[in-house]
């Protein structure tokens, strides 16, 4: 992307001297000269155009030495222009700028976002799930060849991302962090992600941030610095191994379930509002199963879950129904769940 500001800087200058150098040539006619504005304005207009009309009789040395610098000045100017030109036709950029100025529009009308830190394996991942779920979200990453790589791909054409470094305050001002629903830090380095979470939570204190740490010590450090959930991958990686050898039909039913309903099918959480047409009555009455085609696994009330909800649990305001279901379906319980009373 820096590439491409230089470039448009390159366009923007040389546009702007060519504009400014015929504002001069006016100028510089009427006074050696004399001539109105309009005389002044086509000799000006053919001097630069070198169409080769040629000029008035009769005019001084001066507006000769003059009419001379005016062309070179523009003649320099337009090669400039040329080359900027040239280099973006050439290299096939222009639909690649196209892409950029869209995902500028697509960042500025973002809200309730989320910010992720690192375009790398962990990052790609979020942005897989991301996409898949419809969540927005923003990607920075301060190596533009690593972003590079992923826009070859087809499924990373329409990434939201910016080039810089997340330690950078401005950079997360950029990701409009002031509007973010979250930040995901997936940076190798436990010392960056501490630093970017008191940071971005000095910014926007409401933020919900998620790190990776490399060991339990680090895990306890992000922890005190706010951040609300730390993900151990060594502890993970163990776990799921270990897991493979003492439970593998659970760990294989489990895998098996994208694979056998398709990408769409997955779990979500979905919080019922304080005005929800659901607050006050008993679960077994509200019949979601029979309505909707999805599973109430657990009800979350105050981080703690009900698994299995009996009939008689009565829902209330901020509880959260975890399902699983196919996306639609997912999608249809949660218009469900906000009808109000009536």
């Amino acid at each position: 992307m820096e590439e491409y500001r230089r470039i448009f800087k390159q366009i923007t200058f040389s546009i702007t001297t060519i504009i400014l150098i015929f504002l001069i040539g006016i100028f510089g006619f009427m006074l050696l000269e004399g001539w109105d504005f309009f005389k002044a304005f086509y000799i000006t207009a053919i001097t630069l155009s070198t169409v080769g009309y040629g000029m008035p009789e009769n005019i001084s040395n001066a507006t000769i030495i003059f009419d001379a610098i005016l062309i070179f000045s523009g003649i320099s100017v337009v090669l400039y222009l040329i080359s900027s030109l040239t280099a973006l036709f050439v290299e096939g950029d222009f639909k690649k700028i196209g892409g950029i100025l869209r995902m500028v529009k697509r960042i500025e009308n973002l809200t309730n976002h989320y910010i992720i830190v690192g375009g790398g394996k962990v990052g790609k991942y979020i942005i897989d799930e991301f996409s898949k779920n419809k969540i927005p979200y923003i990607v920075i990453e301060k190596d533009q060849e690593r972003i590079d790589k992923l826009l070859e791909k087809e499924e990373y054409k329409n990434i939201n991302y910016i080039i810089g470094d997340a330690k950078d305050e401005d950079i997360l001002i950029k990701a409009k962090i002031f509007e973010a629903k979250g930040v995901l830090l997936t940076l190798p380095s436990d010392v960056d992600n501490l630093y970017i979470s008191l940071t971005a939570k000095t910014l926007n204190p409401s933020l919900y941030i998620v790190s990776n740490a490399t060991s339990s010590e680090e895990l306890r450090k992000l922890l005190y610095a706010g951040v609300d959930n730390v993900i151990l991958p060594p502890e993970i990686t163990g776990k799921r191994m270990a897991l493979m050898v003492a439970k593998p039909n659970v760990l294989s039913f489990i895998e098996s379930t994208q694979i056998d309903f398709g990408e769409t099918f997955g779990f979500a959480e979905i919080k019922v509002p304080e005005n929800s047409w659901m607050v006050g009555k008993e679960f077994g009455d509200l019949e979601i199963s029979k309505t909707i085609d999805v599973v109430v696994m657990a009800i979350r009330r105050n981080g703690k879950a009900q698994y299995n909800p009996k009939s008689n649990f009565k829902i209330k305001p901020n509880d959260s129904l975890m399902v699983i279901g196919d996306q639609g379906d997912i999608e249809k319980l949660k218009r469900y769940v906000i009808m109000p009373q009536i």
